[in-house]
């Protein structure tokens, strides 16, 4: 099969050849699973659109926050993190550490959040267009990676494979000059 990913995705799905052995295109839409549903499947590729990676996200946060966990968040234009900025100030109150990655100028202000917060700058680097949301379960790191392949549509895989979300936390850090502490 050929891969389907491109950039920052294509890099962690060729670091674990067996992620294609669970490629199956006929299932890729991202399915209106509970967490508990896509923690008991471990993996799941997509393609989907805004809004049901937007509810996987917030699951995958509301899980952050239950669980007292770090959490790293990336979004593809600052302008995508205003609709959440209320809800992540709340949310950085309520967890150790609180990483956000959007394509944007040095200019936006950590005082909006409070100090366990810190926002990181992906402009001109290949996780422009990259949609993860990624905390620490009982196994480890897990979460949802994504890329952004047209307008508005996404293709990625939910993983709780802590190697894969490793390997993905170690790139983006080398990648944004910062190490993320979510082993």
């Amino acid at each position: 099969m050929d891969n389907p990913y491109t950039h920052f995705v294509n890099q962690v799905w060729e670091e674990f050849p067996q992620l294609e052995e669970w490629h199956n295109l006929d299932n890729s839409n991202l399915p209106k699973w509970k967490l508990e549903q896509f923690i008991d499947a471990g993996y799941h590729n997509f393609v989907a659109e805004r809004k049901p990676l937007y509810n996987l996200s917030k699951m995958i946060e509301k899980y952050a926050q239950e669980h007292n966990e770090p959490l790293l968040a990336t979004f593809e234009k600052i302008a995508r993190f205003s609709f959440v900025k209320k809800r992540y100030q709340v949310m950085a109150k309520e967890i150790p550490k609180l990483w956000i990655v959007a394509d944007y100028d040095k200019s936006i202000p950590n005082k909006e959040l409070i100090p366990n917060a810190k926002f990181l700058s992906c402009k001109n680097t290949n996780l422009a267009n990259v949609w993860t949301v990624i905390t620490r379960g009982p196994y480890g790191p897990f979460g949802l990676i994504a890329e952004e392949f047209e307008d508005g549509k996404f293709r990625g895989f939910f993983t709780l494979n802590s190697n894969v979300c490793r390997y993905a936390l170690q790139v983006m850090g080398k990648t944004l000059g910062t190490k993320f502490t979510i082993q």
